[in-house]
C-alpha cells in the first residue's frame, strides 16, 4: 500500500521530492539499520517495529523529530506523550518514534452462520456467562470431530488471558507489570484467568485442542461462528478468506461493560537519516506518513485505530463506522482499555511458553505461570523497561484511563 498508493501521493504533492522504497524483512531490519547507519547510509525514513525502539535510539540510529513537526500531546493525548518522549520524564526528551495508532483484540463473527443459526449480530450475548452458554449451545461436535465452533480461540490463548486479567481485577491490578521492573503472571488473577482459557476446551467445549486447527484458518474456512482475534486480522479477511462475510462486536466482559481488556501500539516511521541536506525533505515525508491521509489508509488494512485523535469522530474510524470497524473504535478508547505500553522480545519469548505448556502438556497451570513469572523478573530487575506502563505508571496518572487519556 505505501509503495502503490501513498508514495504515488506524497509526490503528487511534493513534486519536488523523490521517494524510493526498500522493502526488508522485519525480522532483518534493526540490524540492517544498525550496520546501514555504521556505513553511513541508512535510509532517510524507516519503518520499525516498536521493541526496535530502545536500542536504535540508544545506538543514534534515529534522529529526534523536530518539535515543530508535531505537538504530540494535543494530536495524540497524553499516554503517547509520555510514553515516547525519551528519556522519560527529562526536560529535554524528545521523541524518535510514534505510533500509528492502537489495536487489539475483538470478536469477529460469520454473518452467514449466524442467519443460519437463527441470530444477529446483536444477539450476541455481552458477559461472559452468557456468552459461554450460547457458544457452546451452537458448538457441534461429531464424537471427537469439531464440526462448528462457538468460538474459535485456539493459537490466540494468551491474547484472551491479557483481557481477563483486565476484567477480573481492573486497570492497576490486572496489569501484569506492577512497576516497570516487575512481572506477575502467578497471582490469583493469572490463575483464575488461564483455568477459564481451559474451561472453554475441556467444560464448555467450543474450540479443540485435539485437532490442533489454529481459530484463524478454522474461521476463515467458515467451521466457526465467532473468533477472539486481534484486529490485524481484518486484512487478512478481506484478501485471503474473501467467501467468508464477516464482522466484529466488542468481546464479552465480565459485565458486559468496560474494562474490556488490553489495546497495544502499532510503532511506526521515524527519522533515519544522516544527511543533513536532505533532512527537510524526509520530515516533510515523515509528516506525511503521520497525517490522516497515510493514517486513513493504512489503519484500515491493519486494523487499527488511528493515533491521531481528530480522526476518532471520522465516520470511518467512529464507533459508527460500521460492522467491521465500530468495535475497534469502542474497545481503543482510553476509557475502555489499558495500554501496558510494549516489552522486548526477552519478556515475548517468556510468555510465549505458558500457552504450550498449559495447553498443550498440560502441566499445572500454578506452577507454569510461577516459573515464567520469576524468568520475568529475573529479567526485568537487570533490565527495566521505559516502555512498559505499569500499574504504578497508572495510579500516579489516572487521566490516562479517561477519553482526554
Amino acid at each position: 500500500m505505501t509503495e502503490q498508493e501513498a508514495i504515488p501521493d506524497f509526490q503528487s504533492k511534493n513534486p519536488d521530492i523523490k521517494v524510493t522504497m526498500q522493502f526488508v524483512p522485519e525480522a532483518e531490519l534493526q540490524q540492517k539499520l544498525l550496520t546501514a547507519k555504521a556505513a553511513g547510509n541508512a535510509p532517510d525514513v524507516s519503518s520499525i517495529d516498536e521493541t526496535f525502539l530502545d536500542t536504535l535510539t540508544k545506538q543514534e540510529v534515529l534522529r529526534p523529530i523536530p518539535d515543530e513537526v508535531i505537538n504530540v500531546k494535543e494530536e495524540m493525548g497524553e499516554l503517547t506523550a509520555f510514553l515516547y518522549r525519551l528519556p522519560q520524564g527529562a526536560d529535554d526528551g524528545r521523541y524518535y518514534g510514534l505510533p500509528n495508532g492502537v489495536f487489539s483484540s475483538a470478536l469477529y463473527y460469520n454473518v452467514a452462520l449466524l442467519d443460519e443459526l437463527g441470530y444477529t449480530p446483536e444477539d450476541i450475548p455481552t458477559t461472559w456467562d452468557d456468552f459461554l452458554v450460547w457458544a457452546t449451545d451452537i458448538s457441534e461436535w461429531d464424537g471427537d470431530t469439531l464440526v462448528r465452533s462457538g468460538m474459535g480461540i485456539f493459537a490466540n490463548e494468551y491474547s484472551l488471558y491479557e483481557d481477563l486479567r483486565y476484567q477480573i481485577a481492573g486497570a492497576l491490578d490486572g496489569n501484569p507489570f506492577p512497576t516497570k521492573d516487575s512481572m506477575r503472571l502467578a497471582d490469583d488473577v493469572g490463575v483464575q484467568a488461564w483455568q477459564f482459557i481451559m474451561d472453554l476446551y475441556n467444560v464448555h467445549k467450543v474450540d479443540s485442542i485435539a485437532e490442533g486447527l489454529g481459530s484463524r484458518e478454522r474461521f476463515g474456512a467458515g467451521n466457526a461462528v465467532t473468533l477472539y482475534q486481534w484486529t490485524w486480522f481484518n486484512g487478512a479477511m478481506d484478501t485471503q478468506y474473501t467467501d467468508v462475510e464477516w464482522g466484529l462486536v466488542v468481546p464479552p466482559s465480565m459485565t458486559g461493560e468496560p474494562i474490556y481488556g488490553r489495546r497495544g501500539p502499532d510503532v511506526g516511521f521515524t527519522l533515519t537519516t544522516q544527511d543533513d541536506s536532505k533532512l527537510d525533505a524526509a520530515t516533510t515525508f515523515y509528516r506525511y506518513l503521520v497525517g490522516p491521509d497515510y493514517l486513513a489508509k493504512y489503519c484500515k488494512l491493519r486494523g487499527i485505530q488511528p493515533s491521531l485523535r481528530s480522526m476518532w469522530d471520522d465516520p470511518e474510524f467512529s464507533d459508527q463506522a460500521g460492522p467491521k470497524w465500530g468495535a475497534i473504535a469502542i474497545k481503543n478508547r482510553p476509557e475502555n482499555s489499558v495500554d501496558p505500553g510494549f516489552w522486548p522480545v526477552e519478556l515475548v519469548d517468556i510468555t510465549n511458553r505458558l500457552t504450550p505448556s498449559i495447553r498443550d502438556e498440560g502441566e499445572d497451570i500454578t506452577t507454569v505461570l510461577q516459573r515464567e513469572e520469576q524468568a520475568g523478573n529475573d529479567f526485568l530487575q537487570a533490565n527495566p523497561q521505559w516502555s512498559i506502563l505499569s500499574a504504578a505508571d497508572y495510579e500516579a496518572n489516572p487521566q490516562w484511563l479517561t477519553v482526554t487519556g
